[in-house]
């Protein structure tokens, strides 16, 4: 079963295909067309949260750059179109940069006396931050005593914010909390796989798997929430998709306890071919939460 989330006034398209609890799916969807709710909004902050990243990327990039070739005779890769941050191979390649530019040796006194003026005026600045007996240096000491360690920092920090944007991004209905009885609870796949479309844990309670994990050894407390109602919102992810079975520890547990284990999720589909199109992917989602477009399941 395949289907696509289809947006408003641009018409871009992520296609699924539904791998896990079709029926729970087939569910969802009735539902949501008897409610005439097949409309779906961004989550509040997606846009912004992903050009903060986009931006603060861009900043600690541009202000490492400004010594950092000087210092090393290497600089990061900078794209005059933002949008290329969302690029993965972009963000490869900074992040495998920034670790190498860590290796390099700089020699204060060989600075001092470069016939480069920027070379030998920082050349200059680290002799009179370091003892005499100090002469070599690595790459973040340096940056440190020039005051940009900080900036340096953010860029591995920055590209893994970056990817992390696009990790969990919720889909709700105008009436999302118009909740509805889940027919398949005893039929339905649980589990911690990564996967690309899900009904996530947004409404208030514990599942099994979740007690387990947060020492509810006994089930003491009654606070229970195993997906016996769904909402009308879903969580889409641009992570790589996963299998992740439940550990030996956690099937011990709840065989013990004579329960079946329901994780954190309902998985149901991952997107066609997300390796080789993800920077597209992370491009639709960008400017349709951008312009506050609303999506739409449309099956095919």
């Amino acid at each position: 079963m395949n289907f696509s989330l289809v947006f408003e006034n641009t018409n871009d398209e992520l296609p699924f295909m539904v791998v896990n609890n079709k029926e729970v799916f087939r569910l969802f969807l009735e539902q949501i067309d008897s409610r005439n709710q097949n409309s779906f909004s961004f989550e509040d902050g997606t846009y912004r949260l992903i050009d903060k990243n986009i931006a603060n990327l861009h900043w600690a990039i541009s202000k490492t750059n400004e010594v950092l070739y000087d210092l090393i005779n290497v600089s990061f890769a900078q794209p005059t179109d933002l949008v290329e941050y969302l690029d993965q191979k972009f963000l490869n390649n900074i992040h495998s940069d920034w670790v190498f530019s860590h290796r390099n040796s700089i020699n204060i006194d060989e600075y001092r006396f470069n016939g480069d003026l920027q070379k030998s005026k920082l050349g200059c600045q680290l002799h009179e931050l370091y003892p005499d007996n100090i002469r070599v240096i690595q790459t973040a000491p340096a940056l440190e005593k020039l005051g940009y360690l900080y900036p340096f920092h953010e860029v591995n920090l920055g590209v893994h914010r970056l990817e992390s944007s696009f990790s969990k991004i919720e889909f709700l209905a105008d009436d999302k909390w118009e909740v509805f009885d889940n027919l398949h609870i005893d039929s339905m796949i649980t589990n911690n796989d990564i996967v690309n479309f899900s009904f996530g844990y947004t409404y208030v309670g514990r599942q099994f798997y979740n007690k387990f994990r947060f020492f509810d050894t006994d089930l003491e407390y009654p606070d229970n929430f195993n997906y016996e109602q769904l909402e009308l919102a879903f969580q889409v992810s641009l992570s790589r998709p996963e299998t992740i079975p439940f550990s030996k520890e956690a099937r011990e547990w709840a065989d013990k306890k004579g329960i079946a284990l329901v994780a954190e999720q309902i998985p149901i589909a991952n997107l066609v071919d997300i390796d080789k199109n993800l920077f597209e992917y992370r491009k639709i989602i960008y400017r349709n939460s951008k312009n506050k477009n609303r999506a739409r399941i449309i099956t095919t």
